[in-house]
């Protein structure tokens, strides 16, 4: 049987694309209209056909298994395929593109540098999304996706630059003062705790052990690290990116001259069944050109 001109096995593969997509029997059957039941007995044919586990019971959802991993990422591409077709034979396209960006990268790297784009590519139409943490690797979630995690299976990655810290402190602390306020860390989960220090004494040449008896503050954010330092309470590690405008400014001194990377690197990324997206490319390879005026401004 020539299974893939099945009209069960499409009807299959849309009802486990829904699933996949939410993590959820209920909110695919919600998506589809159809009753929980009737989507978990497809999901069931679709298991036994194919031979594989394709999910698990995780919590009050279900979890992929690596078999149903790998199958997501196909399907996936597959139907976004059929509808960038549709859309072409139609003649509609999408006017607007999601970049999604985490809260430091979006206001001080990407915000200042958004004009010379608008002004090269007018005809693109910018929706720019903020989140607290790195965004997820999801077409739910952006067109075009900037973060520093690792790439997720079926996405494309255009590498931006390496993140490196600078440490600061602010412009009206006293002398004496520098000399004892406490490190502020943005690594503060059990077992990484000052994990951005240790790495900025290693390379900065300095004695880890003598920063350390400043004692530390924790807090979750690159910004709020930088408000606090800003505020005289700590020297914070910071992006040097995000502690540009404030040096500047002159609110913030440099605590140390180095700069030292933080083992992070900021990537654009996209689906790989969008890799001819003419819009996506074009805003991805402008910002790695940006980004060499990043990396050759970085103080020696």
């Amino acid at each position: 049987m020539d299974h893939h001109l099945n009209p069960a096995y499409i009807r299959r593969l849309q009802y486990f694309e829904s699933v996949a997509r939410h993590k959820s029997l209920l909110r695919a059957a919600k998506e589809l209209g159809i009753s929980s039941s009737a989507v978990s007995h497809q999901m069931r044919d679709l298991s036994r056909t194919l031979g594989e586990e394709l999910f698990v019971r995780s919590g009050r959802g279900v979890a992929l298994t690596p078999a149903g991993e790998m199958l997501a990422v196909q399907v996936s591409s597959t139907f976004e395929h059929l509808a960038a077709t549709l859309r072409d034979m139609i003649g509609g396209t999408s006017d607007v593109l999601r970049v999604a960006v985490c809260s430091s990268f979006g206001p001080h790297w990407l915000a200042p540098r958004l004009p010379a784009f608008v002004e090269r590519c007018p005809e693109t139409r910018l929706e720019i999304r903020l989140y607290a943490e790195h965004p997820d690797q999801t077409q739910d979630v952006a067109d075009c996706i900037i973060t520093a995690q690792e790439t997720k299976l079926g996405f494309i990655c255009t590498p931006l630059f390496e993140e490196h810290l600078t440490a600061v402190i602010g412009a009206t602390v006293s002398g004496e003062q520098r000399d004892t306020l406490p490190l502020i860390t943005t690594d503060c989960m059990p077992g990484e705790e000052m994990t951005d220090w240790r790495r900025f004494a290693i390379g900065a040449e300095l004695d880890f052990d003598v920063l350390s008896h400043r004692g530390f503050t924790g807090c979750t954010h690159y910004l709020l690290a930088m408000a606090l330092a800003e505020a005289g309470l700590g020297i914070a590690l910071v992006p040097d990116f995000v502690a540009a405008a404030a040096l500047a400014a002159g609110r913030l001194d440099r605590h140390h001259v180095p700069v030292v990377s933080s083992g992070r690197t900021y990537k654009a990324c996209f689906k790989e069944s969008r890799a001819h997206d003419r819009g996506l490319r074009q805003f991805a390879n402008w910002m790695q050109r940006e980004a060499v005026d990043t990396l050759s401004s970085l103080p020696k």
